[in-house]
C-alpha cells in the first residue's frame, strides 16, 4: 500500500508502509527540507544512568560541556536599540549582553572587579552605564571602567591592572545572540555548520519578536527533560487527545546534523496513525486546530473544506494566494514548510518548534550544584502585528505586537501550570517519573529505537565532550 494513502485516512487503509529511518517528507523539495544522510548511532544500550543524578557529573558537564558550547541566551530584539540591554543567570555566571550600533552585541560577566559583587538585577532594561550596587564602582555599558569613590585611596599598584568588565564571547546569528563561557571557541559558525544553517534560511527570524516568556525550576536533570523534546515516539501515548488529531508522529523525517543539532519534520494537518486506527477510518471532521490553521491562512469559515484529508492543501493554497493581505512574504517557503511542525534542537540543550509566522523555543540548563534541578524557558517569538500562530504556542496579554515594548519574563513557583500550555504540561507530568526510574537499580540502561535517534545522537556528542575528545 502507498504510504500517502495510509497517511490520509481513506477507508481501510491503514495497513501501511513501514516507517524507515529513511523516510522523507516531500523527495525532491529543495529549500533547506532535503533529507540529510543517515548516521548509525549504534544500537547499545545507555547503561551509565548516573548522568542523570550524580553531583560529579553534573560538575564534570559545567566544565567540559556548557562551558565550551555556545549558548542561545535570547534574540536581538530583545535589547531593541542601542545601550539596552539583557540579563541571563547561569549557572553560577549572571551574564551582560547589551546592544551597540546596529546589530552589534557586546556580552560581559555580570560582575564587579572590585569585590566580585554581580552588578546588574533587572532581566531587560537600558542604561549608558551600571553602577554596582556594594560599593559604586561604575562602568559604561562597553565594560570600560568609568568611575570608583576615594580613588585616592587606592595604591598606584591596585589602579593600574585591569578593572574592567570581564568579557564574553557573543554572537548573532539571524537575529538570536548566542554565548560562548570559552573564550578560545570556534566561530559560531563553524559549531551550527553550513548545513545546519542552510536548513532554517528561509524563516524570518531576525524580525521575530517576543511574545511569551515563563521561567520555571524543575525537579528533574536537565537530560532527563531535554529528551522528551527531542523525540516524537510518545506523542500517541502521551499526547493523544492534543497532537494525535492534528498531527502525524509516525512518518516523520528524522534528519541528524554535525556537531550534535538535529531536525525532526512533523507532519501537521494530519492525524497520527494510531489515531486514524481508533477511528478506524470514519472520522472526516475539521479539528480546532485545523481551523486555526485556514483562519492564519486567510480563510473563512464558508471556505473552509468539508473533510480534513482537505485541509493541508488548503491551508497552503489560501498562504500562497492571501501572503500579501496577510502581510508574509512566503516565496522562500516551499508547500510543507507553510503547514509541517520544524522540531530543531541546538546542541546541547535548546530546540524550536518552528513555523514561518512563529517559533516556541525552549531551553533547559542544570542547576549549579543540584543534579536533579533543571532551570527551564519557554519563550514564544513570532513575526510582528496580528499573525495567527500555532495554539501550543501561547501570546501574553500584555505582549506588544510590534516590539514597542519589550516583555518582562514570568517566574513560576512549581513545576507546570496552565501557563506552560496544554502539550508541555502534559510532558512535565511525565517527566518526574522518568527521572524516579532512572534512579532505580532495577534499570539496566535506555534502549532507543529509530524513531529516537536524536536521542542517541545526542549523547554521542555530549560524550564526545565529556571524554575530552571534541576539539572546541
Amino acid at each position: 500500500m502507498n504510504k500517502f494513502t495510509g497517511r490520509l485516512g481513506e477507508p481501510k487503509g491503514l495497513n501501511i508502509e513501514p516507517w524507515t529511518p529513511d523516510y522523507e517528507q516531500a523527495p525532491g523539495v529543495k529549500g533547506g527540507q532535503e533529507k540529510q544522510p543517515y548516521v548509525d548511532y549504534g544500537t547499545d544500550r545507555l547503561s551509565d544512568n548516573e548522568k542523570y543524578y550524580s553531583a560529579e557529573v553534573l560538575a564534570k558537564e559545567w566544565d567540559l560541556l556548557f562551558s565550551k558550547t555556545w549558548q542561545i541566551c535570547g534574540h536581538i530584539n530583545d535589547i531593541p536599540e542601542e545601550h539596552c540591554f539583557m540579563k541571563h543567570d547561569f549557572g553560577k555566571e549572571s551574564l551582560l549582553f547589551v546592544r551597540g550600533k546596529g546589530d552589534e552585541v557586546r556580552g560581559f560577566y555580570n560582575v564587579c572587579q572590585h569585590r566580585g559583587t554581580r552588578i546588574v538585577r533587572e532581566h531587560y532594561g537600558r542604561a549608558r552605564s551600571f553602577t554596582c550596587p556594594y560599593h559604586a564602582w561604575s562602568y559604561t555599558n562597553d565594560g570600560k571602567l568609568a568611575h570608583l569613590p576615594g580613588r585616592e585611596t587606592f595604591r598606584e599598584e591596585v589602579l593600574c591592572r585591569n578593572l574592567d568588565m570581564e568579557p564574553v564571547r557573543t554572537a548573532v546569528w539571524k537575529g538570536w545572540v548566542f554565548f560562548n563561557l570559552n573564550p578560545d571557541a570556534g566561530s559560531l559558525e563553524d559549531y551550527l555548520g553550513e548545513r545546519f544553517r542552510a536548513s532554517l534560511d528561509a524563516f524570518d527570524y531576525p524580525n521575530f519578536i517576543r511574545l511569551y516568556d515563563v521561567r520555571q525550576t524543575w525537579d528533574m536533570n536537565w537530560k532527563t527533560s531535554l529528551e522528551a523534546f527531542i523525540e516524537g515516539y510518545h506523542v500517541t501515548s502521551v499526547h493523544h487527545v492534543t497532537l494525535t488529531p492534528v498531527m502525524d508522529d509516525y512518518y516523520v523525517q528524522q534528519d541528524q546534523y554535525e556537531n550534535g543539532h538535529g531536525r525532526s519534520i512533523f507532519p501537521f494537518m494530519e492525524p497520527a496513525q494510531s489515531y486514524l486506527a481508533r477511528a478506524e477510518g470514519r472520522d472526516d471532521s475539521l479539528k480546532d486546530e485545523m481551523k486555526l490553521f485556514l483562519t492564519a491562512a486567510g480563510l473563512t469559515e464558508d471556505e473552509f473544506p468539508a473533510r480534513w484529508q482537505d485541509v493541508k492543501k488548503a491551508v497552503i493554497e489560501g498562504k500562497r494566494r492571501n501572503q500579501a493581505k496577510l502581510g508574509f512574504d512566503f516565496s522562500g517557503f516551499n508547500d510543507d514548510q507553510l503547514v509541517d511542525d520544524w522540531n530543531i534542537s541546538f546542541f546541547p540543550n535548546a530546540t524550536f518548534n518552528t513555523h514561518p509566522e512563529g517559533v516556541l523555543f525552549q531551553r533547559w540548563w542544570p542547576d549549579a550544584l543540584d543534579p536533579r534541578k533543571t532551570h527551564y524557558s519557554l519563550q514564544v517569538y513570532a513575526m510582528k502585528g496580528e499573525c495567527v500562530i500555532p495554539s501550543y504556542m501561547p501570546i501574553h496579554p500584555d505582549a506588544d505586537r510590534e516590539g514597542k515594548r519589550v516583555l518582562e519574563p514570568m517566574f513560576l513557583e512549581g513545576m507546570g501550570g496552565a501557563a506552560l500550555g496544554p502539550v508541555v504540561m502534559e510532558d512535565v507530568d511525565f517527566v518526574p517519573w522518568y527521572q524516579k526510574g532512572v534512579e532505580s537499580r532495577g534499570f539496566r540502561g535506555s534502549n532507543y529505537g529509530e524513531h529516537e535517534v536524536r536521542n542517541r545522537q545526542f549523547y554521542h556528542e555530549y560524550y564526545r565532550y565529556m571524554n575530552g575528545s571534541r576539539e572546541v
